[in-house]
């Protein structure tokens, strides 16, 4: 493996060759299964988001935006969005996307990649800093890599100058590989955030399954800039070169931590300035964790809490993960052993919600579109769930969701569609990013003109059909996931599912991993409380199962 340090007009440019990754053994090889669900979206309710607080309501700011992935504010009412396939920045002023671009760029975009990250930084001189994190196309091209199989040109990290609505002068600051060694475009991770020492962090995921020492291998090829949270300074200088956190040259001294699988949220809290972020895991194990400089998250021997070994890996010791410099395994803050698609995290540093609210943590999914709220110990170094949360919180004392129920407490608004990013705006309230195109504030309902949004409660009781037969989603119960099962019925009557758990399935016709799965029906994500029906005109029997959790089957037998 090569790395190049290049002066570009007095910046430091930092560029980490491909390389091919060397053969390990089977154990390694064939780490884990990859969950496909993963990569299915929650879709926005019927009814609209809500917010489960009687004196806040959802606004929705704009909608049409394709697939957008990140935002951030150049001013009140004025927000840069990112968006993933058309690698195109979109201005939002007073509500309305501009008709002319702030900046087009060519993007690779299967799976995760596309245009990923943003984040805006005011100068003392009054110049506007914008950074970006896009996988560049390898041949200038939107989804070349997906139509003619291009290999992209890498994920870049770079800073553009906002002049007069437009993004101009780029800078390259990082280029790291994005040929993945899974052959899947996914875990490029790619948000940004300025921090409180002015530089700027970049995540990264470890890109299509690359096992280096990064990735806790000890006798894997060294770290290549991948699975990390790496941090430069705005003019993409090394940050103390004299102190390096992981070690001395390129890329050890840009780490600020390591051991990371993928994530698409992190954020400083604003009273400590500590930096927290989700993990996705791959079949368990979504996280929260708390990143102090030298992090290891342990990725890829341990997702979820190290005593519980739920990657099933044998690790005894923490001895036994790779160690760089002053670097250290550290577990996570919260598990959700099923996984939920952790995405967008965002401390709400404004009391314009509620004094209640103040300096909490808030964090989306993709695959429920479900808000969260976390609060933290008074030292705020761990999270604790208190009575501030509503529902049974002695369940998650424990701080993991052990069944999918125990993840109720947590919810603190629903129906958004997958949540791609949360940010805190100049007007003090927390805005939700949806990837269904639309852009949503959740603001009090006395400073404003849009009405609480009172959705059915029970979509289970809505007046049906005669014809209709129920089925109740209950959760991860094996064949007892869908009730009742087996379901008896005639050629030509309906049955309606309706999800009584609090996170999203899907009922797809098939088995996990079969040719032909989904080709019959596929309901796509139904989230918590809401239903999909179907009509069998044909007899015949009918096998299904939830794409995100594939030990969900159920049958259909029709006469």
């Amino acid at each position: 493996m090569v790395f190049t340090d290049k002066i570009m007009h007095e910046r430091k440019v930092l560029t980490f060759c491909t390389f091919m990754l060397i053969i390990f053994s089977s154990t390694f090889s064939s780490y884990i299964q990859f969950s496909y669900g993963a990569y299915a979206k929650a879709p926005l309710s019927p009814y609209g988001p809500t917010v489960n607080d009687d004196n806040l309501t959802v606004e929705k700011v704009t909608e049409g935006l394709d697939f957008p992935t990140s935002m951030s504010f150049l001013g009140n009412n004025d927000i840069l969005v990112t968006e993933k396939e058309t690698g195109i920045v979109k201005r939002v002023l007073n509500g309305q996307i501009q008709d002319t671009p702030a900046l087009d760029v060519s993007v690779a975009n299967s799976i995760e990649r596309g245009l990923l990250g943003i984040a805006v930084s005011k100068q003392p001189d009054g110049k506007t800093y914008v950074f970006l994190s896009y996988t560049e196309s390898g041949d200038d091209a939107d989804g070349s890599d997906v139509e003619d199989n291009v290999d992209p040109s890498g994920n870049k990290l770079y800073r553009y100058d906002y002049v007069d609505g437009k993004l101009i002068n780029p800078v390259l600051l990082f280029d790291l590989t994005a040929i993945p060694e899974n052959e899947r475009g996914e875990h490029n991770g790619g948000k940004i955030r300025i921090g409180p020492d002015n530089n700027v962090y970049f995540i990264v995921g470890e890109v299509g399954g690359h096992r280096t020492q990064a990735q806790n291998i000890a006798d894997g090829p060294a770290p290549n800039g991948l699975g990390g949270v790496l941090r430069i300074s705005q003019d993409g200088g090394i940050v103390d070169p004299d102190n390096p956190i992981f070690g001395e040259g390129l890329p050890l001294n840009v780490y600020y931590a390591m051991g990371i699988r993928n994530s698409f949220g992190f954020d400083f809290d604003p009273l400590t300035g500590n930096l927290w972020d989700t993990e996705n895991g791959p079949t368990v194990a979504d996280e929260i964790n708390l990143i102090l400089p030298g992090f290891n998250g342990g990725w890829s021997q341990v997702q979820g809490y190290f005593d519980q070994d739920l990657l099933g890996r044998g690790i005894t010791s923490v001895d036994e993960l790779v160690t760089f410099g002053n670097s250290k395994y550290t577990d996570p803050k919260f598990v959700w052993v099923t996984t939920i698609g952790a995405t967008a995290l965002k401390f709400l540093n404004s009391e314009k919600l509620g004094k209640e609210y103040a300096n909490d943590m808030f964090t989306g999914d993709i695959n429920n579109g479900l808000l969260y709220r976390f609060t933290l110990n008074e030292a705020r170094d761990n999270i604790l769930i208190n009575d501030t949360s509503l529902g049974n919180v002695n369940l998650l004392a424990d701080n993991q969701v052990d069944e999918t129920t125990e993840n109720r407490p947590l919810i603190f608004g629903q129906g958004f569609g997958g949540i791609t990013d949360l940010q805190v705006g100049p007007d003090g309230y927390l805005y939700v990013l949806s990837y269904t195109g639309a852009l949503y504030r959740i603001v009090p309902l006395s400073e404003s003109n849009t009405p609480k949004n009172q959705p059915a409660l029970a979509a289970q009781n809505e007046t049906q059909s005669a014809n209709s037969i129920p089925v109740v989603i209950v959760g991860l119960k094996g064949d007892q996931s869908y009730s009742p099962n087996p379901i008896n019925i005639e050629a030509g009557q309906t049955i309606t599912w309706y999800n009584g758990d609090s996170i999203s399935h899907t009922v797809t016709s098939g088995q996990d991993n079969d040719g032909d799965e989904g080709a019959e029906f596929d309901s796509n994500a139904i989230i918590p409380n809401q239903q999909y029906s179907l009509t069998f005109d044909r007899s015949g029997e009918y096998p299904y199962y939830c794409i995100y959790h594939p030990t969900m089957v159920g049958e259909v037998i029709v006469e």
